[in-house]
């Protein structure tokens, strides 16, 4: 036996007859095999070609290669161990730095919206999109109005015309449909960071608080913006079928298309409230303050490319681009007049 660092290597022994080492058993354990099993040719044609006339001295040698070998492979053996532990070290430490992060980044949240006058302010929350400080647009919580029993997320147009805008509704690449039900329109549907609408209820108690403006962003496929600007704007209850109750003076660039629908009732393709003996809704597949039936459908069907073959079954605003010719976006914003109160509806 040899003794290396406290440990016992069994010594190979030399045949009496074939002149080759002979490994002992005890050697074969451990993950020392493999390696071994590669090696192990090179130990038995070692003394042969190199040592023939010289027994004991091939002894020597080959027992000394041997335990080279056990050496080498112990410190392989402590380098991986040392290498693994090394790597959980690292694992554990970016679980660490990632789960700190995180909590950092959750306090400052709630730190910034807690903070006074920003919105969600434990002090006094904001009543509408003019009272945001901030010029950054995106989603806000706002106390709209006291017929809701909470506050909602809304979001804030900050760069259009001075900010202050509420954005009810907004498409831009067909991720949404709004091909849907009375339910879903009255409640709301999408997300404040993509295509959305905000609620039916949303809407006439938000209008029904405070006197609003109306502006109506729209886009088509070659790029040419247009604008449609109305004085005042506001729908009605549930009871009413959330009518189009206001609409005042139109300006703008993109031609008047909303005021025939003045007074007009919304109706979905399950909530016929229309003026024509068809379901305007179902038959032009939409939602909207119909009439017999429309000159605007913002709500319909979205079809990238531009030009239809079925008339007003598609996102339209006629007296500006006609039936034909499908809007690319479109973006739908309420802004409190200025100086106005807000009241309890």
């Amino acid at each position: 036996l040899s003794l290396e660092g406290g440990k016992s290597h069994p010594r190979p022994v030399l045949d009496s007859q074939s002149h080759h080492h002979i490994i002992p058993r005890t050697a074969m354990h451990g993950p020392r095999l493999n390696v071994l099993l590669l090696v192990l040719p090179l130990l038995l044609l070692l003394p042969e070609a190199t040592f023939a006339e010289d027994k004991p001295s091939t002894a020597s040698c080959g027992a000394f290669g041997y335990e080279l070998l056990a050496t080498r492979l112990d410190s392989l053996e402590n380098a991986a161990i040392k290498s693994h532990l090394k790597s959980l070290e690292t694992s554990q430490s970016l679980r660490t730095d990632i789960q700190q992060l995180t909590g950092s980044i959750q306090s400052m949240m709630m730190a910034a919206r807690n903070a006074d006058g920003f919105p969600g302010s434990k002090r006094e929350l904001l009543r509408s999109c003019s009272d945001v400080p901030s010029k950054v647009s995106g989603p806000y919580r706002l106390d709209v109005s006291r017929g809701f029993r909470e506050p909602f997320e809304v979001y804030c147009e900050q760069q259009f015309e001075n900010g202050g805008w509420l954005v009810f509704q907004n498409r831009f690449d067909g991720g949404v449909d709004f091909y849907r039900s009375w339910d879903e329109y009255r409640h709301g549907f999408g997300t404040l960071d993509g295509e959305f609408w905000l609620g039916l209820e949303k809407l006439h108690q938000i209008t029904y608080s405070a006197p609003h403006e109306l502006a109506v962003v729209m886009e088509d496929f070659a790029g040419e913006v247009a604008i449609a600007r109305y004085s005042s704007f506001a729908v009605g209850g549930e009871a009413e079928q959330y009518s189009l109750a206001r609409l005042g003076t139109f300006s703008g660039s993109g031609n008047d298309s909303l005021t025939y629908h003045k007074g007009g009732r919304f109706s979905t393709f399950d909530r016929d409230n229309d003026e024509h003996s068809t379901n305007c809704a179902a038959e032009y597949i939409g939602a909207w303050w119909y009439k017999a039936c429309h000159l605007s459908n913002l709500n319909s069907r979205y079809l990238p490319g531009g030009l239809n073959a079925v008339a007003n079954r598609i996102i339209v605003w006629r007296h500006w681009k006609g039936d034909l010719h499908a809007l690319k976006r479109t973006r739908m914003m309420i802004r409190k007049i200025a100086g106005a109160t807000t009241t309890t509806p």
